[in-house]
Formats: C-alpha cells, sequence, structure tokens
C-alpha cells in the first residue's frame, strides 16, 4: 500500500495543556534567568532620563509632556467601557487594565516631575501591575475566562504592590533595593508572544490586534533601554524615554480603539469551535 496513513492530531485538552506546559516554562526560565543574574538596584538619577530640560516650567518638561498622549489614550479606554458594553467576559479585566494604566501615568509624572526613588519603585509598581493584567486578558482570549476570574485579577493588581515590599525589604535588610521580580513582571506582555496559545482562537481581539499592541509594547521596551543612545543620536533633540512614552501611547491607544469596536453580543466560542481551533494548533504548541 502506497497510501500513507494522516498523523493523529492532539486532542483539545492535550493541545492546551501543552500551550500551558510552553508558557510554565517560558517563564519559569526567565525568572530562573533573573535569580541568576543577581540583585538588580535602582539606577543612578543620572541614568534614569537623559533629557533633563525644564519645559514651560516643568521639570523634565518633554518627559511630562509626552505622557499627555498616554494619558488621553487610558482615558478614552475607561470612560469607553463605561458608555459601551465591550470587552465581552472580560470586561472586568479591561477595565483594571486601562484604569491602571491612567493610574500608572499619573505617577510617572510625579515622579518626572519631583524625581527620587520613591517616585521611581512606585512606577515601577504600577507598570508591573498593567503588565500583568494585559497578560491575563491574553491568556483569557486564548484559554478561557478563568484567566480572568475576580481572584486572579485581584491577584494582578496585588503583585504589583508585593513586589515593591519585596524591593523595599531587599533595601532595608539586605543592603540594596532589589527589583527583579518587578522587571519580571513587566517582560510577561513580551514573553507571551512566541507562545503556542497564539495559535489558538481568541473570541476577542484578533491575533493582528494582539501582534500591533504587543509590537508597540516591545519596541516601547526597547527604546527605553536604549534612552541615552537615542538622546546622542538625535543630537539631543529627544529622549529615548520620551519615545518610549509615545510607543505606549500608541500601544493603549490602539487595544481601546480595538476593544471599543467589538460588538457587545458576541457570544463567547461554543466548545466545538475551540477544540476545532486547538486541533488547528496543536502542531505549534508541539514544536
Amino acid at each position: 500500500m502506497n497510501a500513507t496513513a494522516p498523523l493523529p492530531s492532539m486532542s483539545p485538552q492535550l493541545s492546551t495543556r501543552c500551550a500551558l506546559a510552553l508558557l510554565g516554562a517560558v517563564l519559569f526560565a526567565s525568572l530562573m534567568g533573573l535569580l541568576a543574574w543577581g540583585p538588580v538596584g535602582y539606577p543612578a538619577q543620572t541614568d534614569r532620563n537623559t533629557d533633563s530640560r525644564t519645559v514651560l516650567g516643568l521639570v523634565q518638561g518633554w518627559n511630562v509632556l509626552s505622557l499627555l498622549p498616554l494619558f488621553a489614550a487610558t482615558v478614552v479606554g475607561t470612560v469607553g467601557l463605561r458608555r459601551h458594553r465591550a470587552g465581552g467576559p472580560r470586561r472586568l479585566a479591561w477595565r483594571l487594565f486601562f484604569g491602571a494604566a491612567m493610574l500608572t501615568t499619573v505617577v510617572g509624572a510625579l515622579d518626572h516631575l519631583a524625581p527620587g526613588d520613591v517616585g521611581f519603585l512606585l512606577r515601577q509598581v504600577a507598570t508591573a501591575s498593567v503588565c500583568v493584567l494585559l497578560s491575563l486578558i491574553y491568556l483569557a482570549e486564548r484559554l478561557g475566562p478563568r484567566w480572568v476570574t475576580p481572584g486572579l485579577l485581584a491577584a494582578a493588581v496585588a503583585s504589583g504592590p508585593l513586589g515593591g515590599l519585596a524591593c523595599a525589604a531587599s533595601a532595608a535588610w539586605l543592603g540594596g533595593p532589589d527589583v527583579r521580580w518587578l522587571l519580571w513582571l513587566e517582560l510577561l506582555p513580551v514573553l507571551l508572544m512566541p507562545l503556542g496559545v497564539w495559535g489558538l482562537r481568541s473570541d476577542g481581539l484578533r491575533p493582528r490586534d494582539w501582534f500591533v499592541a504587543l509590537l508597540w509594547f516591545a519596541a516601547a521596551r526597547v527604546v527605553d533601554a536604549a534612552d541615552g543612545w537615542v538622546w546622542q543620536a538625535s543630537g539631543g533633540a529627544v529622549s529615548g524615554h520620551a519615545v518610549h512614552h509615545l510607543l505606549l501611547a500608541g500601544c493603549i491607544g490602539w487595544l481601546a480603539w480595538r476593544v471599543l469596536r467589538q460588538r457587545p453580543d458576541v457570544p463567547p466560542a461554543t466548545r466545538e469551535e475551540l477544540a476545532a481551533s486547538q486541533r488547528a494548533a496543536s502542531l505549534t504548541t508541539s514544536g
């Protein structure tokens, strides 16, 4: 016989378990990498923001003014979800996300106006919670609403403050602050991009929507890390941190627009549809 028997496909349950196993492996490996790296303290004040020019009477004026588009994007998301029944079963998670992002923008502005270690830590704490919330929403759209239960959402909101407490405890008892836990939380959205769950069917935003948003986010992180280089390359015209704010505004503005364009009456995916999509994604999750 010349006919070749088709390879058996994974069951939906096994496909989901493979995605979860891959997720756990990536998160564990990244966390172990940070632990092996050693303590990460606060950057020197001169290294946090290259552009310290006063604009319109504002200290670090361009860094503060570049937060305005980001603040506007968070307001659009927060107010829009109050007026429109969008977001589906993840509506509460989206509201928490946009609200936390708005708070983070305010904290960031205060930190730029009065730079200091306390403001820097509070900004990292708020950013960490926002990133965890976004990661849970991403997983919920592919692996089920159990990822945005009230308990997990409360844990996501608390993750940033707990990381801040760990950092403060390290400063008090070990002789120096350690922001590794906060850095790991802030990297979660980027770590989710290469996972097999990308191929699973989403009953919320389209894969292209997430790709654009996470691309904005990843670019913002890279530019922020290259703050001084951007400052030098632009001849002192703009810093990487200010561009980072604008890229984050693009990320959150895009998410707000796509969420608010969802039909409020879109039903969740049926078990049969999820099973079919998980079988189609089995090759992705199995490598």
